[in-house]
């Protein structure tokens, strides 16, 4: 504390040598709003967001940039500098959108950190600016702490210091919650289709397609030729330890399908999850259907299905017993996540479209109304690099890479759905590839 203490009052008694006395100065740590292009041995725990040296240091490889990113609206003029120590050079390149870059080369030298002046921008748009940083010398050293803003009539949006910067980096996950219930009826049928632009298509995403009141269903990009679909119910005991659930509360795995992994998770609550690695592509269009069946008055049965259009076969995940349970399909929502700290500044996009629920009556009906929501990280506007909309009849939702945005968009979505006919899926046949499978009996 006492050597943080002592580093902020020598960044702030060399200010004076950059910006005018009075301005309101805004102090933005590299850690948590920098990523390095390529993840080495050296940076690896500064990019994940588990740093103990929580400077940004640049040795013996001028091929690594740094990238920071902070937020200001349109019309803003804000003056930059870097607070820096060590020996080197650095070329630092300010991109914002619809104005020139700036490049600035500074010249670093001195063990104790001063602030360094990059320059005065102009903002056209609201959005992010990009400032790059790059060693000219790879025999050179040097560390960086802080990215000081002044010249700003609004403050600008940056993860602060108090932040967790493990889910900082992560990005805001945002969610789609869907309208769609008729007050006394009871849906236990609900089926979504998903579509991936290839340009969206990033490692560490979770495209969740089929959320519900106890557990959820979608498919996710793990890195490498891993590409698993995944439907998972949570415990009715809030425990991180799924070996700490009383056995009355534990979810059962009655079923799976053939290779299918069925097993505990935990560290998010806990329960069972289910999952194969389907190698689906992006730029294809998948389907997902989830069934709810009543085993008495306080169990339920949830089971789910996914439509490989490649192989054109519908394949059976598992089904899930949750205990403590009355109501079948409820809370439906989709959502988009980014489950690696590394990637949170690249930009990922998925479709939800074609969404039909079935009444217990036997009754489909399509899905037009959503209403668009975040996580902590985007709901107290620690970061604004998530939206959603409608384009082509169908819903959609983005997030991370610090893409340029308004302030306030839209939350009320709506789809014109012109068709009548519900989906052409023989339920029979899909209980019967549910009935073949139940043979492991998993407990």
């Amino acid at each position: 504390m006492h050597i943080r203490l002592l580093l902020l009052t020598i960044v702030f008694s060399c200010l004076g040598d950059v910006f005018a006395a009075g301005e309101t100065t805004y102090q933005i740590p590299l850690y948590g709003n920098t990523y390095y292009s390529r993840t080495t041995e050296s940076n690896a725990r500064f990019n994940f967001g588990h740093a103990k040296d929580k400077s940004l240091v640049l040795s013996g490889d001028t091929s690594i940039t740094a990238t920071s990113y902070v937020y200001f609206t349109k019309g803003q003029q804000p003056q930059l500098a870097v607070t820096a120590q060590g020996k080197g050079r650095v070329e630092v390149t300010v991109l914002a959108s619809g104005v020139s870059p700036k490049v600035t080369v500074l010249k670093i030298a001195g063990k104790k950190a001063k602030a360094y002046k990059i320059g005065r921008i102009t903002t056209a748009v609201d959005g992010y600016v990009k400032v790059h940083y790059r060693l000219l010398d790879a025999a050179d050293k040097v560390k960086m702490e802080t990215l000081v803003v002044t010249g700003t009539d609004k403050k600008p949006v940056y993860l602060y210091e108090e932040t967790n910067t493990y889910f900082g980096l992560r990005g805001p996950s945002c969610h789609l919650n869907y309208g769609w219930r008729k007050e006394g009826k009871e849906y236990d049928w609900a089926t979504i289709s998903v579509t991936v632009p290839e340009e969206s298509d990033q490692e560490g995403s979770y495209y969740m397609a089929l959320g519900f009141s106890g557990g959820y269903f979608g498919f996710q990009n793990n890195g490498g030729d891993r590409r698993n679909v995944l439907f998972s119910a949570w415990n009715t005991e809030d425990s991180d330890d799924p070996n700490a659930v009383a056995h009355e509360h534990r979810v059962q795995v009655i079923s799976h399908g053939e290779g299918v992994t069925a097993r505990d998770f935990g560290n998010e609550g806990s329960g069972k999850q289910s999952f194969f690695n389907a190698g689906w592509q992006p730029g294809k269009t998948y389907q997902f259907l989830l069934h709810a069946s009543r085993v008495d008055a306080t169990t339920v049965d949830y089971s789910a299905w996914f439509y490989d259009s490649v192989k054109d076969q519908w394949m059976y995940l598992s089904t899930l017993r949750r205990p403590n349970t009355e109501v079948l399909l409820t809370g439906l929502h989709s959502f988009l996540e980014n489950f690696d700290p590394r990637q949170g500044d690249k930009t990922r996009r998925a479709y939800y479209h074609d969404m039909w629920v079935r009444a217990t009556d036997g009754k489909w009906k399509p899905v037009k109304m959503a209403f668009l929501t975040c996580d902590d990280t985007g709901r107290k506007g620690k970061r604004l690099d998530f939206s959603g909309g409608v384009e082509q009849g169908r819903f959609y939702m983005q997030n991370g890479g610090y893409f340029d945005r308004p302030e306030e968009i839209t939350r009320e979505l709506q789809v014109e759905r012109t068709d009548s006919v519900p989906p052409s899926i023989v339920l029979s046949q899909i209980a019967n590839i549910e009935e073949g499978c139940k043979t492991s009996n998993l407990k």
